[in-house]
């Protein structure tokens, strides 16, 4: 069928009534109903008419009543799909073959089965690249639709890095990421096509509780602290956020300029204070990930950062992986809180 922006549409899969806002390409199309404005697929949408006919909308000859000739309906609430919480979806669209049908690519939706308006960041990530990211409102009981991904960047262990924030209460935050590997996309491909199912999805969050209040220590003394005193035992966390990166450089010449003259014990404890003090201020404030640049060389830097972090709480796991940007040079770091 064929539809165009203002078109009144029947959603089968809600039993609901709406109208399109926006063409969003060749399957897919924005619409608003029940108040609420989510995509949807053009196979899921039909034209009302029948439904109005038969519902008698209109009358014998076929044409529209008006005004109070139509009874109000109640207002329908969506039926919830999923179980509750924030789920990734992945619809398969397949292309006919020989054998057996192809999947060509996945439509990624997030499902929003709470009953909270939500502030989400998204970024789909394949070996560091962002391949897409959005900021959006995810409204309560509804779907969002975020993008395409084709089979063989889906099959090439995307992670899928998320943070939600309540809006009505942000101290309610949840952040994290989830990495998809091959077996496992397979594995839940299976499982779909055998239970005859149009999507698959996995829980990000069932809810979203309030983010814990870093601890501060104080110190009590017997007489009034100097003012550098106070400050070695307060934690100011709004200072340490502004100081945080996501990515941190420790060549020699990004930390100091006068470092020609200092041996090779000199600069790699140079290195270590600056990649603790990053570290240290990533798991201050709850950062989801952290690359350290090392650099290649005789990997004795290196060697030091991994054996650090195999000490340290609150790291989930790193990787020292080929990127485009620096090779084998730099190992990203992902927390655990």
């Amino acid at each position: 069928m064929k539809f165009s922006p203002g078109d009144p549409v029947y959603i089968k899969s809600n039993d609901e009534e709406g109208v399109i806002l926006e063409m969003i390409d060749a399957v897919t199309a924005k619409v608003r109903a029940g108040g609420v404005a989510y995509h949807v697929n053009l196979e899921d949408l039909e034209h009302p008419y029948l439904r109005w006919f038969l519902n008698k909308k209109t009358d014998d000859q076929g044409r529209p009543k008006y005004g109070d000739q139509i009874h109000k309906e109640k207002n329908f609430k969506r039926q919830q799909t999923l179980p509750d919480g924030i789920h990734l979806v992945f619809m398969p669209e397949y292309t006919p073959d020989f054998m057996e049908d192809k999947v060509t690519k996945f439509k990624i939706f997030l499902y929003n089965e709470t009953p909270d308006k939500i502030e989400m960041d998204y970024d789909c990530r394949i070996k560091s690249d962002s391949v897409f990211a959005i900021s959006s409102l995810l409204y309560p009981h509804s779907e969002f639709y975020l993008h395409d991904l084709s089979f063989e960047d889906a099959a090439n262990s995307p992670a899928f890095v998320y943070k939600l924030v309540l809006a009505d209460d942000i101290r309610f935050e949840a952040e994290d990421r989830l990495a998809l590997k091959p077996k496992k996309l397979f594995d839940r491909l299976a499982e779909t096509r055998y239970a005859n199912q149009p999507l698959f999805s996995f829980l990000l969050r069932e809810t979203i509780e309030e983010k814990k209040a870093i601890e501060v220590v104080k110190t009590y003394f017997a007489t009034s602290p100097s003012k550098s005193e106070a400050s070695e035992h307060f934690f100011d966390f709004e200072k340490a956020r502004k100081e945080t990166k996501y990515e941190v450089d420790l060549h020699i010449e990004k930390l100091t300029k006068n470092y020609q003259h200092l041996g090779n014990s000199e600069i790699l404890e140079i290195q270590m204070a600056a990649f603790k003090k990053a570290l240290d201020l990533a798991i201050a404030t709850h950062q989801y990930a952290l690359v350290l640049i090392h650099g290649v060389g005789k990997g004795v830097l290196k060697n030091e950062i991994h054996k650090h972090l195999n000490q340290t709480n609150h790291v989930k796991n790193y990787v020292n992986a080929y990127d485009i940007r620096y090779g084998f040079g730099a190992t990203e770091v992902f927390f655990k809180y």
